[in-house]
């Protein structure tokens, strides 16, 4: 299944006026939330048609889709058109409540990859984020053709996703890791070089901001279960035997 994630609307099914932060989140068994105001959900094919920007470094796309993840899961990420540049400013991992549309989500997601691109809507997204050569246009042929990290936008003014699951992926050489792999499950509040390994694979991966300090905190724990979500992995924020598998390599 494809997975996609945006702001959608707020508390009250509408596009203005609602209060900071999602009051609408319900984190799944799956470790999904499908019912936020800003969430994930199976890929649709809109009624306007989509325009697929597709980054040109993967990093860049798996970031972009461990960005979103965050953002979908984050409780203090909601919705509100009026005051939508909240998102941009607190970023997406913000600690206080902010709201988002689903143009400044995307523009967050990016930001959060270390990429300022400018305001824009739906509008003239395409335009603007091709604009900076970081992204191409490909054509939408089907859904197996989408990758972690490619930005959907309406042809004509309306909606913004970008995709935290995709159905295809290419193994991309991550390069040497100077840290020890552990050998055992890592998790929250475990310290040392083996953590530093899963940090550095992260980072190859597209956790662009993440420390490698050998602390196993919030931070770490939140990329992780980023990771875990965009390869449709239990989301439990442990590195264990198969999330370790798929961290060796770089997949897009």
């Amino acid at each position: 299944m494809i997975i996609i994630g945006s702001a959608r609307h707020d508390e009250n099914g509408k596009y203005s006026g609602g209060r900071a932060g999602d009051q609408k989140q319900k984190i799944n068994s799956q470790g999904y939330d499908m019912s936020g105001e800003v969430s994930t959900q199976p890929f649709y094919v809109h009624r306007l048609g989509w325009d697929i920007l597709r980054a040109k470094d993967p990093n860049l796309a798996n970031g972009l889709a461990f960005s979103m993840a965050l953002a979908c899961v984050n409780k203090n990420v909601g919705y509100n058109q009026n005051t939508r540049l909240g998102i941009v400013d607190k970023g997406v991992l913000t600690d206080v409540p902010v709201n988002a549309d689903c143009s400044t989500t995307v523009r967050a997601c990016i930001q959060n990859c270390g990429h300022k691109v400018g305001n824009f809507t739906t509008a003239n997204e395409v335009a603007v984020l091709l604009a900076t050569g970081l992204f191409e246009r490909v054509p939408y042929l089907t859904q197996n053709e989408l990758y972690n990290g490619d930005i959907l936008v309406t042809k004509k003014k309306g909606h913004t996703v970008i995709v935290v699951a995709g159905a295809k992926e290419r193994i991309v050489s991550p390069g040497k890791n100077e840290f020890p792999e552990p050998t055992s499950v890592v998790r929250r509040g475990d310290k040392g070089d083996e953590v530093r390994w899963v940090q550095s694979q992260l980072k190859k991966q597209g956790a662009v901001d993440i420390k490698i300090d050998g602390d196993f905190g919030r931070i770490t724990e939140r990329w992780v279960r980023a990771f875990q979500h965009s390869h449709d992995l239990d989301p439990d924020g442990i590195v264990g035997d198969v999330t370790r598998r798929y961290l060796r390599v770089r997949w897009n």
